[in-house]
């Protein structure tokens, strides 16, 4: 049986492109991406993402309801993440997520909802 690789992303901030991985906290023994979140009722905290693409494990640190739209920020300039750009499946605004190598990827910010994207950014020769 063949295994499937895993690619794990390096996120940065899309706006003071800082790095978001957090080797503090590990999920399945790889660094996770940080985020601030806010809550509809606007409670604050943080959650941590897998950075293994396609992986959707997390942890965070106060209790969210099932199809809840977090507002997520980057820790170190405090902008929103969110977008305009809505989520295909549920309708909640996506987030962005910049790629150190460039490119991005794209969560919907309403929890439970597994919709992504990743455009990778492919360097001229």
């Amino acid at each position: 049986m063949k295994m499937k690789k895993e690619l794990v992303l390096d996120i940065v901030c899309p706006y003071c492109h800082h790095s978001l991985m957090d080797e503090e906290v590990k999920i399945k023994g790889i660094a996770s991406v940080g985020l601030n979140v806010r809550l509809e009722d606007n409670k604050k905290g943080k959650v941590h993402l897998c950075a293994a693409y396609e992986c959707f494990d997390h942890q965070v640190d106060l209790p969210v309801a099932d199809g809840e739209i977090l507002g997520l920020c980057c820790p170190y300039c405090h902008k929103e993440l969110l977008t305009s750009e809505t989520c295909q499946v549920c309708g909640a605004p996506m987030a962005d997520l910049s790629l150190s190598t460039g490119g991005f990827v794209r969560i919907c910010s309403r929890f439970g909802c597994f919709n992504h994207f990743l455009s990778l950014e492919i360097p001229a020769v």
